[in-house]
């Protein structure tokens, strides 16, 4: 009995870090790597970015804002809720980079 509850424990620690990752997709392809956008660490490919590090605590508007700061605008930005909505996302790129 003792052992199970330890590895329910541990089971339930362990739970947020499967969760899905958030990510992105620049209406630009961008390949930065290893850069910070607010207060995760993303990785961009062709394909879009994908957050590399602990989201648990981040907010996902200002992580969109400092990723769109980074990559320029977003035509998505999805986070633990789901896909953001149009009006959030189009709030997100006003702080896009303009190139």
């Amino acid at each position: 009995m003792r052992t199970f509850v330890i590895a329910a424990a541990l089971a339930a620690l362990a739970a947020p870090a499967f969760a899905a990752p958030w990510s992105a997709v620049p209406a630009a392809a961008s390949t930065k790597t290893g850069f910070v956008a607010s207060t995760v660490i993303w990785d961009c490919a062709a394909s879009g970015c994908v957050a590399k590090s602990d989201t648990n605590g981040a907010d996902e508007l200002s992580e969109c804002k400092g990723l769109a700061r980074e990559v320029g605008a977003l035509t998505s930005f999805t986070g633990e809720r789901g896909a953001m909505s149009e009006a959030r996302l189009a709030t997100c790129n006003k702080s896009a980079r303009h190139a």
